[in-house]
């Protein structure tokens, strides 16, 4: 009786886990904002690799065309993202990513990186990664 009761309560839980939960990877977090030019987030990985694996991705606001270079170790990627665009970027290993944010407009071009620092401690909790944010204005 009592191991089925068991049995009943794990496959219950294992149902009621939200997806991302059930699969290792979790739900996107907020990041930062970056003022007129979208949302920067992070999400993390740790039951796929060996190793916890972190990945951004960014929306753009309903601005303007901008392009964005993502870094992560020797991984380097030019994309060109239109508004209300979100684009996420591949899980890597490596703690050191940043976001190099380019838009131009009518007014002038405005530009911003998101450097981001990922510890052991991201891979298993809510708190956000350290990180930078710099803008350049018009």
């Amino acid at each position: 009786m009592r191991a089925t009761l068991l049995l009943a309560a794990i496959v219950a839980g294992i149902l009621l886990l939200p997806g991302s939960a059930a699969s290792g990877r979790q739900k996107p977090y907020v990041l930062t904002a970056v003022a007129d030019i979208g949302t920067v987030y992070w999400r993390y990985d740790f039951v796929h690799y060996r190793t916890p694996r972190w990945s951004l991705g960014v929306r753009i606001f309903y601005t303007a065309t901008t392009g964005v270079t993502f870094r992560a170790g020797k991984l380097k990627q030019n994309r060109t993202l239109q508004p209300r665009q979100l684009r996420w970027f591949p899980f890597t290993g490596s703690r050191t990513q940043s976001l190099s944010l380019v838009q131009r407009t009518e007014p002038g071009t405005l530009r911003a990186t998101v450097n981001v620092e990922f510890s052991r401690h991201n891979s298993q909790s809510y708190f956000p990664p350290r990180f930078t944010l710099q803008l350049y204005p018009r």
